[in-house]
Formats: C-alpha cells, sequence, structure tokens
C-alpha cells in the first residue's frame, strides 16, 4: 500500500526527490516513474533506452531512508511533467524495478505488438522474458505506461541482479531500443 495517493499529496509531505525529464518532440516516452533510490537503477535504464532520441521521464527518491515512501501505483500516477510527455506519446515504455532473485524481465502492459518485438530481441541475449506474470501485468487503462495516445504501452519490470550489473542495463537497453526502432519503421 502505498503511503501517498497522488502526487499533490506526495509533494506536500516530501521533498527528497527531483524530476528529471526531457521532451525531445519524439513520439515515445520513457519514464522510470520510481528511480533514484525508490527502485534503484530504473532511471539508468531509462536513461539509456531514451538514448538522445526520445523523451524521458524520472522521478527520484532522493531520501537517506525509506525511499518507498515515495511509490505512486502506476494507476495513479499524476505527476504534471510525465502526463504532459506521457498524453502526446504514441508509444510509451516504463521502467520498473521488481524484487526476484534472478535476472529476469517481466513484460506487462497493453501493447502486444512492441511487448512481442522486445521479447524476440532479448531472446538474442542472455537475459531471460516473462510476460505471463500476472503480478506485473500493467494492463489497467490508467497505467501510466498506457496513457499515451494508442491507449496502450509496456511496462518493464526487472529484477534487481537485471538492474544491478551495468553491462546487463545496456544489453537491455539495446534490445529494448532495436525493438523500438524496428516497430516505428515498420508502423509509423
Amino acid at each position: 500500500m502505498d503511503k501517498y495517493s497522488c502526487f499533490s499529496e506526495l509533494s506536500h509531505n516530501e521533498n527528497d526527490f527531483e524530476l528529471d525529464f526531457c521532451d525531445r518532440n519524439a513520439s515515445v516516452t520513457i519514464l522510470a516513474p520510481h528511480g533514484g533510490r525508490i527502485e534503484p537503477y530504473t532511471t539508468e535504464i531509462a536513461r539509456l533506452i531514451a538514448g538522445d532520441n526520445y523523451n524521458y521521464f524520472c522521478f527520484n527518491g532522493r531520501k537517506e531512508g525509506c525511499n518507498n515512501d515515495l511509490h505512486i501505483t502506476s494507476h495513479r500516477y499524476d505527476v504534471k511533467q510525465a502526463l504532459t510527455l506521457v498524453e502526446k506519446s504514441l508509444t510509451v515504455i516504463t521502467v520498473h524495478g521488481c524484487t526476484r532473485d534472478e535476472p529476469l524481465l517481466f513484460l506487462g502492459g497493453l501493447d502486444t505488438n512492441i511487448k512481442n518485438r522486445i521479447a524476440a530481441e532479448l531472446k538474442t541475449t542472455n537475459i531471460a522474458v516473462d510476460q505471463l506474470c500476472s503480478a506485473y501485468g500493467g494492463k489497467h487503462k490508467n497505467n501510466i505506461c498506457n496513457r499515451g495516445t494508442t491507449g496502450k504501452g509496456v511496462q518493464l519490470e526487472c529484477s534487481r541482479p537485471l538492474r544491478n550489473l551495468p553491462e546487463n542495463r545496456l544489453t537491455l537497453a539495446r534490445a529494448i531500443r532495436r525493438a523500438l526502432n524496428s516497430f516505428l519503421k515498420d508502423n509509423w
């Protein structure tokens, strides 16, 4: 259960966070809604995926402890700067962290086309993928990943071992960029 139900409530009570974002007028936005010390290394992954091409938004927890207090559930995520980017994007990918013991990526969200492309790209790497775990489904219509102009996006849930190693983060980001580039070339 989240401590705060929305960003205005959180920002009224907390100040140890930063908003890091860039609008590149791209049709794709990459988000780390629980970055910094909330779900470590998700910001780094989001920035790697965004590169110099895509919009990005990262909410970074900076507290000395209890950073999970800064977590707002994805279907109630209402940070204005994030919504501004998301609501004008054709494709939205969110990067989250989960607490599995093995290096594993869970693919959620409503965009099955992009999820399948990401899974196919990751088959060429050492990163295992699970598209069936309902705990990380990202299926709610109000989930921040599904609030772009198409009403469907992708939620990445990265296990801690996957996030911890820089080479894993880079491999993951490169595979997702290849999948996105392929999708955009074929569809837009």
